[in-house]
């Protein structure tokens, strides 16, 4: 006889004899722990550990001064609680255990529209602190959820993440500001000036006869608090702020904050109030440069149709074929820049450049958009945290 066929029988058997003396409501109370139910049970986590795009483990400490004696381990970590670390590492993950990841999210920053992530993405790092929130859910929660949803949370952790890689000098005089706090638009006497993330200074010129100024600095969220030197602007007001100047340089601080939870980013608006010979001299400037670029001080500008410079600026010259950025000065960018958290390459000509490119003996790729490739593999060729290719 087959011996799986033995089995079978075998097992018959003893299940037979065993409903023949075993009550009915035993047996049945065995056979429902056989199926394990697909409920949460379990609310809190019992471990949370960071790991960088290798695998390492990122240490998780209680207080900011990353001391050996506040060095908390993976399953020490508590419930609405705030906890810090930091890494060089571009990209990091979570690991967690405890109830099903399917009941976890992850939201990078609090703005209420803030995407949750399940637990087993990874997460990109933005210069300075990066706001890290994970939730646990007494039930499954939708795939697209905010941060301002918080229905069914049983549980939350916080993690202040300080993102410490080369592209983190941009901010490195900012290191209390914290990710996703940031201004939506911000204008001078109505004009915009071009916001970047990957920065929190920026300039802007006017005439000596100009005494007063309106600024408007909104938001991201509405739930941030502004202040423009220290007084607070508000939403039925459009978040405008009149502030007087005086001659030279003015600088003003704007502050926004999420007070609930005392994050903050402070941005320094520096501006220059001319005198009479500087007026004239800027005049004569316009009156000579509509539409073309101009070399100063070594370096290219572009003024547009109305005389003035394009500043942290993306411009596409159709006379050349090629993309070009403007910085905050004005002048043309070259090489290696930080944009928005990514890294793009410009020629000695300035000119965005995709696809391959060598650069110190190292192949770097970059996407149509310019944005330099990392973490990741081009057709058979694999790319590090830094971009560079990994040679085998």
């Amino acid at each position: 006889m087959n011996r799986n066929i033995k089995r079978i029988i075998a097992l018959v058997l003893v299940f037979g004899t065993f409903s023949a003396v075993a009550p009915v409501t035993r047996l049945n109370l065995l056979v429902t722990k056989a199926y394990a139910t697909d409920d949460n049970t379990e609310h809190t986590l019992d471990s949370l550990k960071l790991l960088t795009s290798s695998g390492s483990n990122i240490k998780i400490y209680s207080d900011d001064s990353y001391h050996n004696d506040d060095k908390v381990d993976s399953d020490e970590v508590k419930e609405n609680k705030k906890y810090y670390a930091k890494t060089s590492s571009k990209t990091i993950s979570l690991d967690t255990n405890g109830p099903s990841q399917k009941y976890i999210k992850v939201f990078k920053g609090t703005s209420k529209s803030a995407k949750g992530k399940s637990v087993t993405s990874d997460i990109s790092l933005s210069s300075g602190t990066n706001n890290i929130v994970v939730r646990v859910y007494s039930t499954k929660p939708d795939t697209d959820v905010r941060y301002d949803d918080d229905t069914d949370v049983v549980s939350e952790y916080t993690l202040r993440v300080k993102y410490t890689g080369e592209d983190s000098k941009t901010t490195e005089n900012s290191s209390d500001n914290y990710d996703e706090i940031y201004l939506d638009k911000l204008s001078v006497n109505s004009e915009s000036i071009s916001l970047s993330k990957s920065k929190v200074e920026y300039t802007y010129n006017v005439a000596s006869n100009i005494d007063k100024v309106k600024i408007k600095a909104v938001p991201q969220d509405d739930n941030y608090t502004v202040r423009v030197n220290g007084s607070k602007v508000y939403e039925d007001e459009n978040y405008n702020a009149t502030v007087s100047l005086s001659t030279g340089v003015n600088e003003i601080t704007i502050k926004v904050e999420d007070e609930d939870n005392n994050d903050k980013r402070v941005y320094k608006l520096n501006i220059t109030k001319g005198n009479t010979t500087d007026n004239t001299k800027t005049n004569s400037i316009v009156a000579n440069n509509v539409s073309k670029w101009v070399q100063e001080n070594g370096v290219w500008k572009y003024y547009d149709a109305t005389g003035n410079i394009l500043r942290n600026y993306w411009f596409y010259d159709k006379n050349y074929s090629k993309t070009y950025y403007l910085q905050w000065d004005g002048s043309m960018a070259l090489q290696w820049l930080n944009i928005n958290s990514k890294w793009y390459y410009f020629g000695q000509d300035g000119g965005m450049k995709t696809g391959w490119i060598i650069d110190n003996g190292k192949y770097y790729y970059l996407y149509s958009d310019g944005s330099m490739a990392a973490n990741t593999s081009i057709g058979l060729y694999k790319l590090g945290s830094d971009g560079a290719w990994i040679s085998r």
